[in-house]
């Protein structure tokens, strides 16, 4: 297994997050960090920790700035093992014995194409179960679909490096969003994907109480405005059709659009409505109902039958005017209840879907 780096800047927490690979209990892996142009002493600080360490290691400083999906195209081509398990450079490891628990529970799942884990908060422990079972979800453009939301954390997901390498491009370079094209991609084409249910990334590591500057800080106490504000919300979009729909049969590809739409407007867009008025104001979210209107939002989708247009907008409708102006309490309120109801129900398991357990548990 190859443990695979993107990095820029924040030398500090990059730090705190080698510590963790570095203290891994096994020798099943190397590890892997790409420098992208970091403006600060990164270059000059991490590679004499690794060396310290006495750990094989890689550390790539990039001459010119790939961006965030070029680095991490880059960070899956030079990797070296089977399996490249990503991490942010401030999303740690969670225990010393995580490499070693997961290259076990790939090989019992039968070597799937494409995995991701669980993750928690760094600072509260607060677990994000986006696995509810360890088990494999299936193949095919269905199981994309199903499942392309979740690939939107990088930390914590895990591809096989030649599956990677085959359908590697670099048509989404500036969406952010690479991670999401290359698993839906490989999903679609009928290579399996697999949730392992073990909370092995810590998200958003702290340094001295503070943590990586994040929307949440930028946009606090925004200046009322209802200005257009652009999420990347239509990026996603953008980047699930690229991946799903070339294996989807031509008289299929109308519904299958609308239901990639539907969901990123069921499920993403009014969790953003509300957390946006929550960290800026009711004006900031107004600015995102803009940004997804949806005369914009699907006038480079000519393959859409009017029929589906109509559902998208009407869905688009009522979920505005419910993320608007139901109470944002109450959403905070009920919203991690919500969001386990929603993955439990998308990852109910199947006859041909048997759940692995973990033996180090």
């Amino acid at each position: 297994m190859t443990v695979a780096i993107p990095h820029y800047k924040h030398r500090q927490y990059l730090q705190v997050v080698l510590e963790t690979v570095l203290s891994q209990d096994c020798d099943s892996f190397e590890l892997l960090v790409s420098d992208d142009c970091s403006p600060d002493d990164s270059a000059a600080v991490i590679p004499d920790m690794l060396l310290a360490s006495g750990r094989p290691f890689r550390y790539y400083t990039q001459p010119s700035n790939l961006g965030y999906d070029g680095n991490v195209r880059f960070c899956l081509a030079a990797a070296q093992g089977r399996y490249v398990l990503l991490l942010g450079n401030d999303d740690a490891l969670a225990g010393p014995d995580i490499v070693r628990r997961l290259i076990d529970l790939l090989s019992d799942l039968g070597n799937p194409a494409v995995a991701f884990v669980n993750f928690s908060d760094y600072e509260t422990g607060a677990v994000v179960a986006r696995a509810q079972r360890t088990q494999l979800l299936g193949a095919g453009p269905e199981t994309a679909l199903r499942y392309f939301r979740s690939f939107s954390f990088v930390a914590g997901l895990i591809y096989d490096r030649e599956y990677a390498r085959q359908h590697e491009t670099d048509r989404w370079d500036q969406s952010i969003y690479y991670q999401i094209y290359l698993a839906g991609r490989i999903i679609a084409s009928g290579n399996s994907l697999a949730a392992i249910a073990l909370t092995a990334v810590r998200k958003d590591v702290r340094v001295a109480g503070d943590h990586v500057f994040n929307y949440a800080v930028k946009w606090a106490n925004a200046p009322w405005s209802f200005q257009s504000r652009h999420t990347g919300m239509d990026s996603v979009i953008r980047v699930t059709a690229d991946a799903i729909l070339p294996f989807v049969p031509a008289g299929m590809q109308s519904a299958t659009l609308r239901q990639i739409i539907n969901q990123i407007l069921t499920i993403t867009y009014p969790y953003w409505l509300m957390e946006y008025r929550r960290v800026a104001n009711w004006s900031f979210a107004v600015g995102i109902a803009r940004s997804m209107w949806p005369g914009r939002l699907l006038a480079e989708y000519t393959i859409l039958h009017p029929a589906d247009r109509l559902r998208i907008w009407f869905r688009y409708v009522i979920v505005t005017v419910g993320g608007l102006f139901i109470p944002a309490s109450l959403f905070h309120r009920i919203k991690e209840r919500l969001a386990g109801m929603l993955r439990q129900r998308q990852q109910n398991p199947t006859p041909a879907a048997p759940i692995i357990r973990d033996k180090h548990t």
